[in-house]
């Protein structure tokens, strides 16, 4: 599942962060970047003076044959960030992929890694650990949903583009069921909405089966409830009022991922502050 970026991601920066922004800080090394047990990530914060407060935080996980380094050097996911004063989070695969369950990588337990990466954030860094975003492309976005899935309180939301569950799909989620828009084309070939077949025996997930374990509440959709344009995003929410957003969005395109997108996905489901106890209930 090679990443594939919109031609346009190169001009990001100069369009979204605008003049007279300050340079973001790289604390983490680009060379090995900051180290936990099971591998590294890397962590760009945005321009200190702007805030005294902790900031939130968008943890973005890569594509097959990705890299921490890469997401952390590209200008769409930097520009987002410094647009949205919030610090970006790059883990970094074991392997160049993701362990997590039906993938053919076996490199480590990507949940306790994951758990130990948000733990270093918290304890070196003035990122609030209650406000922090999971996305990620292709089979990274694979990986944010099993994070819903299995590790649904270590985050505020879930933005996964073009990855689902895998096969064989977890029998139930744990609760509660977090905030999550999920993004995927529908001529994408390369993870199709309705899951493909791999060699060795491996099989990618169908998207909507999966958003029927995450939520059985949810309402069921298919491809022709929503109409998409030739370049339009059509968005579907599938929860009941007073509930946490969850949203299907389909676009006509293929294999990609647009910074756009995960923006739309941070502005409805992470609130400027941190509510009160009931922080998962969501008016719509």
């Amino acid at each position: 599942m090679i990443r594939r970026w919109p031609l346009w991601l190169a001009l990001a920066t100069a369009l979204l962060a605008g003049p007279g922004r300050a340079a973001p800080l790289e604390p983490c090394p680009a060379e090995q970047g900051c180290r936990v047990e099971g591998g590294h990530y890397r962590l760009i914060l945005p321009d200190p003076t702007s805030s005294k407060a902790p900031i939130a935080a968008l943890m973005f996980f890569h594509g097959w044959q990705g890299s921490a380094e890469e997401i952390a050097a590209d200008p769409g996911l930097r520009a987002l960030a410094t647009r949205l004063g919030i610090a970006l989070i790059a883990p970094d695969g074991a392997g160049r992929t993701w362990s997590y369950p039906g993938s053919p990588g076996r490199h480590r337990d990507e949940f306790a890694f994951v758990g130990r990466v948000l733990d270093d954030v918290a304890a070196r860094f003035a990122v609030d650990p209650r406000r922090i975003m999971a996305s990620g492309f292709s089979q990274g976005g694979s990986m944010v949903w099993y994070l819903a899935c299995r590790m649904p309180e270590r985050f505020r939301a879930f933005a996964p583009v073009a990855g689902a569950f895998w096969e064989p799909l977890p029998p139930a989620c744990a609760g509660p069921r977090p905030a999550m828009v999920h993004t995927h084309g529908t001529a994408d070939a390369t993870v199709p909405l309705a899951g493909r077949a791999l060699r060795g025996g491996y099989r990618q997930g169908d998207v909507f089966r999966s958003l029927a374990i995450l939520d059985p509440q949810a309402r069921a959709v298919t491809v022709a409830d929503l109409a998409t344009g030739p370049d339009a995003l059509a968005c579907l929410p599938l929860s009941a009022d007073g509930m946490a957003p969850l949203e299907l969005c389909l676009h006509p395109g293929g294999h990609v991922v647009d910074p756009a997108w995960i923006e739309r996905a941070w502005r409805l489901t992470m609130p400027e502050s941190e509510p009160c106890a009931d922080h998962l209930s969501v008016k719509r």
